[in-house]
């Protein structure tokens, strides 16, 4: 198990990933140096093709009209032979009360305000990414490495494109700004995602104290009760919250006890391309999502 973190970190080639007239457009901007990164003379190549296999699986499920600009890296984030951090990844700006926005006095992160409002809302990229280019040396992970292929098939290695698949569903949304030491919302404003969590035998998050709600994040007791998910469930799905906190990891992701395993779980499990409870957890922050190729009818999916 390989811890996948929701944090963001941000002269690089550009690349546009177009899918149809009703799916988001992603530029992708690289910012490695020549001879390294996604631009590594041995690994580059297959890096990007990854990288971009994996954009165009997320930018075929999002209807949009304001295309989507990410930022990506390849940097040493260090490790050991047995755990290291894959990636990093969100949105870099938040917004809140423009025109288009479902509700008010509430954040929402740049991807999607942008499609809300129907124009780009900041000059700053909508998404930064980095993943761990110590993951494909010797020492961090021993043997394992990073698998650049489209098949699912990585072997003893880690899939890539799942771990981009996950990282960027936090770079789309799935992510709290709840301040981890305090409870307290963003600059007293809730968050989408926030919006959509639930503490069993206390109450929903938005309707919490400052206390109670930082007293939740260490409960092992949140669910997201977003009515398209709990729809699908048959009710709320156990959200992430152990005790002690894990920054990076609590809150922002699904609880490994639910089955089946979930994209966005804190940790890798394995090869998996599939956005599952994510199409259902983003309908409710308010992307509309599309079915996939060849599916005309969500019911038969």
């Amino acid at each position: 198990m390989f811890p996948l973190t929701r944090c963001c970190t941000v002269g690089a080639a550009m690349m546009a990933l177009t899918i149809s007239s009703f799916a988001v457009t992603v530029s992708v901007t690289y910012n490695d140096s020549p001879g390294e990164g996604f631009y590594d003379p041995v690994l580059g190549s297959a890096r990007q093709a990854a990288f971009a296999y994996a954009m165009n699986l997320w930018a075929s499920r999002l209807q949009g009209t304001v295309p989507v600009q990410v930022q990506a890296s390849f940097d040493p984030l260090g490790g050991s032979g047995s755990t290291a951090v894959l990636g990093q990844a969100g949105f870099t700006t938040v917004h809140a009360n423009f025109p288009g926005a479902p509700l008010p006095n509430v954040w929402y992160p740049q991807p999607l305000a942008n499609q809300l409002r129907g124009t780009d809302l900041s000059p700053q990229p909508d998404i930064t990414a980095v993943f761990n280019s110590d993951v494909d040396g010797p020492v961090v992970l021993g043997t394992v490495g990073f698998y650049y292929g489209t098949d699912q098939n990585p072997g003893s290695d880690i899939d890539f494109v799942t771990v981009v698949l996950h990282e960027f569903g936090h770079g789309y949304g799935f992510l709290d700004l709840i301040d981890e030491n305090t409870g307290q919302w963003l600059a007293g404003f809730p968050d989408i995602y926030g919006l959509q969590l639930t503490q069993q035998g206390v109450g929903d998050f938005d309707t919490m104290t400052d206390a109670q709600r930082y007293a939740a994040l260490t409960s092992n007791q949140v669910y997201f009760n977003g009515p398209q998910v709990v729809a699908v469930k048959g009710g709320n799905v156990k959200i992430y919250a152990p005790n002690p906190y894990e920054s990076g990891s609590s809150i922002s992701h699904w609880d490994p006890s639910n089955t089946p395993n979930l994209l966005m779980e804190p940790a890798y499990f394995g090869a998996h391309h599939d956005i599952d409870l994510t199409r259902q957890a983003f309908q409710d922050l308010g992307w509309i999502v599309l079915p996939p190729a060849g599916v005309s009818d969500w019911s038969l999916y």
